[in-house]
């Protein structure tokens, strides 16, 4: 069975303290919104565009399928989305992910 969080620090006196994978996948979501040149696909019952996956290892991997708009260079919008997931993900929660993979999906006109 998968892991639901990572921890970030094992018991201690007062308890212990993880991050939960829907936490990952808002961060995510905010970081797709803020580039100009890729969109959010829409979830759906039978795909999810962001995937969040916790190893046995506690080790954080993303997973995240977009559009990228018409006319931008795709490569470095597929940069742009990996370093800005990766940078507020480790911001926001002080954990750095061990992989962001990006997939474009299509092209928005």
């Amino acid at each position: 069975m998968a892991q639901d969080y990572i921890v970030l620090n094992s018991k201690e006196e007062n308890g212990m303290i993880a991050i939960n994978k829907s936490v990952f996948q808002s961060i995510t979501e905010i970081s797709i919104d803020e580039i100009e040149t890729a969109s959010r696909i829409t979830s759906s019952a039978f795909s999810k565009p962001v995937q969040i996956k916790i190893d046995k290892n506690n080790r954080l991997n993303i997973i995240v399928d977009i559009n990228v708009k018409y006319g931008a260079n795709v490569n470095a919008t597929c940069e742009l989305v990996q370093n800005k997931i990766y940078e507020n993900v480790a911001f926001m929660t002080g954990y750095k992910p061990n992989d962001v993979t990006v997939n474009v999906l299509g092209f928005d006109i």
